[in-house]
């Protein structure tokens, strides 16, 4: 960007503090923009920092954390108050359900001698984040620049998204402004002076006690029950959660699993935090046909840094009901936990920076080789006792056609292409350097298992938390923006792209303009296929579920992006016009519509 123009003065006011703070931070800030933001945008520019313009306030914050899933920084959303906040609000409420820290500055209500002043156009927006849970800050001259630093800061301890609300005559005003009749007791529980939280960020009420049936409270004794109850356990199993990528403990929980003989398996959102050699995979619903026997065998289950949702647990069924499962999470207790969708049978809030060192003194700490000895069913050592490993010698495959009938077909029944194949020949085709990013839908239940990613932080689900579609355009726009260097696949569903098409736009001029460009692969079955496979076959009427065939690769026309139809399995082959359309738009933009059967149902539909 041409500096020239960058704004060196300290600021003086809201508008330039606000700015001043997220360019001296090197955020990234997406934003629509609208008389309750612009000054904010215009002097976040004039100073040099980092923006895209999104079409959608909804995109506003769906790339904002897609952003920080893509690189683990804190990203930024801005819109506008009244109808620019209330579009927002789908996207919000998935970062909070999915823990995505991110700072969403939102225009609100004028505020004058000391009461907000609601127009026509406005909403209680306070209220409306209060339904959500959100936390708010309001952005008033006297405190700005605590407030904002404290809003940050709570978005990153507390792993959520929080709002900066500023009064739309106030955006400008300077620093030294005097407030005249300022009632904190009128504001409720809006941050005064001293930068509070909105709402409260402790103990929920009735939340589970911090350490359950734990031997010991202390960080060391339950490092080292952890261990040697894996030790005593015949066929134990660790589930790696985004928490082990956050706190940056993969090596650690790879030596814990090696030490007692375990086998592995993460969460999508923690892909590649464990080798692949002894792992099943990603858990619960993306599971593999093939390994779920394995799953359902483990007789202890550490559980680290995972939520254990529904989507996690394959809704329950993943484990064996007899199975030992210990939890160990930093944020159990608070009113932003999500309960597990199983049982629990112990369970400690630490976090695992923390925990693991802990875990690795007790491994140091003991005779013998890394790997130690073998510990028996009261505890004790034994030498001579085979691991789990040892005695499945490797990891089941991962499927076949007597366990998942017609999973290497390449065509439906209907004369469409078995979304399963398309996968698998993409995931060869594409570059293997590369960011995943898919909208919500049916076609998502495979994607994971066919799709390979590099590392934990390359596979992009948002929409997923709360169960909607049209996110994906957004989300990849952010992907794009946070991790240039890397090739970006969208994968979205017809639907879901029909939704999101506003933000068309911004996503794919921010895919020519990075270094690897990108690929947008509609898997088009006509339909809203969730639904039809689970209401159509239950008697109601498809016909609202059905949509009409859409030329999606003459989408990009009106931007300049070509795009190609895909509709038969030597399209897909190597050498194939697929591989070729792919290689001639290397490094730019360009369109996938890829007619996929409504056949085969994802399994965690059939669940």
């Amino acid at each position: 960007m041409d500096t020239s123009n960058v704004h060196p003065d300290e600021p003086t006011t809201i508008a330039e503090v606000i700015a001043h703070t997220f360019t001296e931070r090197g955020a990234t800030t997406f934003g629509l923009v609208g008389n309750g933001n612009i000054h904010i945008i215009s002097e976040l520019i004039r100073r040099g920092g980092k923006y895209v313009g999104m079409r959608h306030e909804a995109g506003t914050v769906a790339a904002a954390d897609a952003y920080y899933r893509a690189t683990g920084r804190i990203a930024v959303a801005s819109t506008t108050y009244g109808p620019g906040f209330t579009n927002s609000l789908t996207a919000l409420s998935e970062a909070l359900a999915a823990r995505i820290p991110l700072v969403y500055v939102a225009g609100t209500e004028p505020y004058v001698e000391g009461r907000f002043h609601r127009r026509p156009i406005d909403v209680d927006t306070h209220e409306l984040l209060v339904a959500l849970g959100v936390p708010d800050f309001l952005a008033l001259p006297m405190n700005i620049g605590a407030t904002l630093k404290e809003a940050i800061a709570i978005a990153e301890e507390r792993s959520i998204p929080v709002v900066l609300s500023v009064p739309h005559n106030l955006v400008d005003a300077p620093v030294d402004l005097e407030i005249h009749n300022y009632p904190r007791t009128q504001l409720n529980d809006w941050v005064g002076a001293v930068g509070a939280p909105v709402r409260p960020v402790g103990t929920a009420q009735g939340a589970k006690p911090i350490v359950a049936n734990a031997v010991s409270e202390t960080m060391a004794g339950i490092a080292r029950a952890v261990v040697n109850r894996l030790r005593a356990s015949a066929r134990p199993l660790i589930l790696a959660g985004r928490g082990v990528i956050e706190s940056g403990t993969e090596a650690a929980v790879t030596r814990l699993g090696n030490s007692v003989g375990a086998l592995f398996s993460t969460t999508v959102m923690a892909r590649g935090a464990v080798p692949q050699q002894w792992s099943l995979g990603i858990s619960g619903g993306f599971a593999h046909h093939g390994r779920l026997e394995a799953f359902r065998s483990a007789d202890t289950v550490l559980v680290l840094g995972a939520g254990l949702n529904a989507l996690q647990t394959r809704k329950g069924t993943i484990f064996s009901p007899d199975a030992h499962i210990i939890r160990i999470d930093r944020d159990l207790a608070s009113e932003y936990a999500r309960t597990p969708f199983i049982p629990v049978t112990e369970q400690a809030e630490l976090d695992l920076a923390d925990f693991m060192p802990a875990v690795m003194q007790v491994l140091d700490e003991e005779t013998g080789s890394n790997n130690g000895p073998v510990a028996s069913s009261d505890g004790e050592r034994s030498e001579h006792a085979p691991t789990s490993r040892e005695t499945i010698g490797q990891i089941p495959q991962a499927e076949s056609e007597d366990l998942d009938p017609g999973c290497f077909a390449e065509m439906g029944t209907d004369g469409r292409l078995d979304p399963r194949h398309v996968l698998r020949r993409l995931n060869a085709l594409l570059p293997s350097e590369r960011s995943i990013v898919t909208d919500g839908g049916h076609f998502l239940g495979w994607v994971p298992k066919y799709m390979d990613s590099p590392d934990s932080r390359s596979t992009v689900l948002v929409g997923g938390a709360v169960m909607t579609i049209g996110l994906g355009v957004s989300s990849a726009t952010g992907v794009a923006a946070a991790r240039p260097d890397r090739f970006t696949v969208l994968l979205t569903g017809d639907g879901g792209l029909q939704m999101a098409s506003a933000d068309m736009a911004p996503f794919l001029d921010t895919l020519r303009a990075s270094e690897a460009g990108g690929v947008l692969v509609v898997f088009n079955d006509a339909a809203y296929g969730a639904e039809i496979h689970q209401y159509a076959v239950k008697g109601l009427d498809e016909r609202p579920m059905l949509l009409n065939e859409v030329d999606f690769a003459s989408a990009g026309r009106p931007f300049g992006v070509p795009g190609l139809t895909v509709t038969a399995p030597e399209q897909l082959a190597d050498g194939g016009e697929v591989q070729n359309f792919l290689c001639e738009h290397a490094g730019s933009a360009c369109i996938l519509d890829v007619k996929i059967s409504r056949v085969p149902v994802a399994d965690f539909l059939k669940e």
